[in-house]
């Protein structure tokens, strides 16, 4: 293989490490974020047990540090040449990402009443619709390499 091709295949294996652990965390943390948005949806977010809230609220901030390092990580790789400005635009993503995530951990309170259910679905709104981008991006990276 010649330095290109390298570089290449050293993006690609770093991308695709970063979107599965990515993935392995959302599936870890799904159960206890559809038990918020049940609770929410049904509005009984007060009537949750209080040490099994504060373990989501631990496990949403270990998440979002671990989802931290991995936007690091992300940008941190020199993309190939003919790649560069579809992996930006992934970066930039997946900060976005990152972002809605600090914010839904942010809407929880110290108690389960004192969830900002407003925040929260805005956290929501914004994970998804970064989700959406990283996909496109991928595509684009994926149709290129």
């Amino acid at each position: 293989m010649n330095k290109n091709q390298l570089k290449m295949v050293h993006y690609g294996q770093l991308v695709n490490q970063v979107i599965t652990t990515t993935e392995d965390i959302q599936s870890t943390m799904s159960p206890k974020f559809e038990t918020l948005l049940q609770a929410i949806d049904a509005a009984t977010v007060a009537a949750l047990d209080p040490a099994d809230y504060t373990a989501t609220k631990a496990a949403f901030a270990a998440g979002t540090a671990q989802y931290e390092a991995l936007g690091q990580q992300l940008n941190g790789v020199v993309a190939p040449a003919r790649l560069m400005g579809n992996h930006k635009l992934l970066a930039g993503a997946y900060a976005e990402f990152v972002a809605g995530c600090q914010a839904m951990t942010a809407s929880l309170g110290a108690a389960p009443a004192d969830l900002d259910t407003a925040a929260f679905d805005a956290a929501e709104t914004a994970q998804d619709t970064a989700t959406a981008k990283l996909m496109k991006h991928l595509q684009k990276i994926s149709a290129l390499a």
